[in-house]
């Protein structure tokens, strides 16, 4: 069993709905509404940089460069009084490391790596163990970057510096 459509009666004319000027005003209305949003969002989409492209009328998404990784040499150094307590200095990436106790001249070398571009902070401090003074001093990839001295018994000498 079907359904049977339910025609209007013959010789009465049916009114269409929505004809005339309003639905010629809502139509013109919802076509200005979609070209003014088109305009803004391209606009807006043009004044940022893009993190994709086209290809072939397909975005495709592109992934930012991977950043560089550069390596630096540094030598930490110690001369002076016979020996240097407590020395505290930065390693690889932002380690610390520290020595209880050593007799000068001490050195230590370390490879540094960091993001090109970026500040990389270097930092020595030793303790004076008693006698003459103690220097220290740091020397990235050749060449010195900070020095320091503590002449007082027990005083603490500091090297540090942040390097671009």
């Amino acid at each position: 069993m079907g359904v049977v459509p339910v025609l209007p009666a013959p010789g009465k004319r049916r009114r269409r709905t929505g004809s005339g000027p309003a639905a010629l005003m809502a139509g013109l209305a919802v076509v200005v509404a979609v070209g003014l949003i088109t305009v803004l969002v391209a606009g807006q989409h043009s004044g940022a940089p893009s993190s994709s492209n086209m290809l072939g009328g397909t975005e495709v998404a592109v992934a930012p460069a991977p950043a560089r990784i550069v390596a630096h040499t540094v030598q930490y150094q110690l001369d002076g009084g016979p020996d240097a307590l407590n020395i505290t200095y930065v390693a690889d990436g932002a380690a610390i490391a520290q020595v209880a106790e050593a007799a000068t001249p001490w050195s230590a070398v370390v490879q540094r790596h960091g993001t090109a571009g970026e500040s990389q902070y270097y930092s020595l401090s030793a303790q004076n163990s008693g006698k003459g003074p103690l220097t220290c001093r740091i020397v990235v990839d050749g060449a010195t970057v900070s020095e320091g001295a503590a002449a007082d018994p027990h005083g603490m000498v500091r090297c540090s510096k942040s390097v671009d």
